[in-house]
């Protein structure tokens, strides 16, 4: 009897996070919208199993599936998300090499953050080439939306730059956000 009782306690309390979960109307539609595909539902799960939000009990396994599947088709936050996770090992191996893959989705796409770290990752290289050219495009396609420290960034790495080097930079920018893969 005492094991019966035991093991009835711990399938109650591996899913009575769940049954909370499964009150939540805005959940309840977000796991149907999310099995149906809709990746931007996925992005919110994953958020939630980031958090631990709406009653959805934190879950960082089940975050990084959701954000792999949003990020897949090219969702910006969800490649932002993996690219921090990625280069800080938060819930998965930590490899440089694809933080800048996430980053290079999102900031492909716009996102001031990701083009941000990007050219950190460049400058350093942290899991790319060292390109200096390449880190200063991306400062200063960060430094065009008023991301914060992008302007210093590019005023120390200027320095450490000819005058040849820099020019080359501004003419990768223009041509950064429309590339596939960089």
């Amino acid at each position: 009897m005492g094991k019966c009782l035991l093991w009835l306690i711990l399938v109650l309390s591996v899913f009575a996070e769940d049954c909370l979960a499964g009150d939540d109307p805005y959940v309840l539609q977000l796991q149907e919208f999310a099995s149906k595909g809709d990746d931007e539902s996925r992005l919110a799960l994953a958020l939630l199993y980031e958090y631990g939000e709406q009653g959805v009990a934190r879950d960082p396994e089940k975050a990084v599936a959701l954000f792999l599947q949003a990020g897949e088709v090219g969702i910006p936050v969800a490649c932002l998300y993996l690219g921090i996770k990625y280069e800080n090992g938060s819930g998965v191996v930590r490899d440089p090499a694809v933080a800048g893959n996430w980053y290079g989705c999102a900031a492909r796409k716009g996102w001031a953050m990701a083009q941000f770290f990007l050219a950190e990752l460049y400058e350093k290289g942290k899991g790319v080439r060292q390109d200096n050219c390449l880190a200063l495009a991306w400062y200063g396609l960060a430094e065009e939306q008023g991301y914060p420290g992008a302007k210093e960034a590019m005023t120390l790495l200027r320095q450490e730059m000819n005058k040849a080097d820099q020019e080359r930079a501004v003419s990768l920018r223009s041509g950064l956000l429309n590339l596939g893969t960089q």
